[in-house]
């Protein structure tokens, strides 16, 4: 068990609890995300010593990051239970509710990941406001969202998601909250019939118990499917040339040293 810092109160998310034991390192869905975003850090030229995981849960990403990217992470989440199962790493782990504004972490990071966290909320230009004030002047965010609202189902419902996102959306709520756009990654475009399927398959799934939707929505049924599903990753994050659309949205950007005060 982490030791965690209580800097606010604990608070129910709008997150499903029972998602966290299926989203491991080994999970092709969580490396293809990562490969991303260590790709997309690399392509900003951002220089990074220490970084914040906002919403990072029970700290797997945040754990596949440090290895990688050889920095410090900080992580922070309301759900202490789950913050509690994270795994110790070169960063601090806190309770922390980010509007709180903690005055010893405003303007400390380097980079700020919210990885598939603002589509859990409603009012997410406030949300992400909140997440830049601390970041350095010029900081790197890097934003991961499902995309598109077709593929919306009984998944995204369990999950807490509020809304999928387009490019356009994600970008234009970068500009609103003064992240200049340095890339902008659709990324799952051959996984876009299996989330048309799934959004079929769970129509239909009775009971509607949480862990059963997550277990049929995010879990390869089996061994030919999870090699498939990875044999996809690899193709797909060679190609020489950005999706032209996806199952999720991946982004980055710099914050304007004007909104910093």
């Amino acid at each position: 068990m982490s030791a965690i810092e209580t800097l606010s109160q604990p608070q129910a998310v709008s997150m499903a609890d029972e998602w966290f034991q299926f989203a491991t390192a080994d999970h092709f869905w969580m490396q293809w995300r990562h490969h991303l975003i260590v790709r997309a850090v690399k392509r900003s030229g951002a220089v990074l010593q220490r970084a914040l995981e906002v919403g990072c849960g029970n700290g797997v990403a945040r754990q596949m990051l440090e290895r990688d990217l050889g920095i410090a992470i900080d992580g922070c989440d309301l759900n202490q239970p789950v913050l509690e199962t994270a795994k110790p790493g070169r960063g601090r782990l806190f309770v922390y509710n980010i509007f709180d504004q903690e005055p010893s972490l405003l303007e400390r990071y380097d980079a700020v990941f919210l990885l598939d966290v603002i589509e859990h909320i409603r009012d997410d230009s406030a949300f992400l406001t909140a997440a830049l004030r601390h970041l350095r002047q010029g900081g790197l965010l890097v934003v991961n969202v499902p995309a598109g609202m077709l593929l919306f189902s009984d998944y995204d419902r369990v999950q807490g998601h509020v809304k999928r996102y387009t490019a356009r959306s994600l970008v234009a709520l970068f500009d609103q909250c003064g992240i200049e756009t340095g890339g902008v990654q659709p990324w799952g475009l051959l996984m876009v019939p299996f989330l048309l399927a799934r959004k079929a398959l769970l129509a239909c799934t009775k009971p509607k118990a949480a862990e059963t939707i997550m277990r049929r929505g995010f879990m390869p049924p089996n061994a030919i499917a999870r090699r498939l599903l990875h044999s996809m990753k690899n193709v797909e994050t060679v190609l020489p040339f950005r999706m032209p659309f996806g199952t999720s949205i991946l982004a980055w950007g710099r914050l304007r040293t004007s909104l910093v005060t």
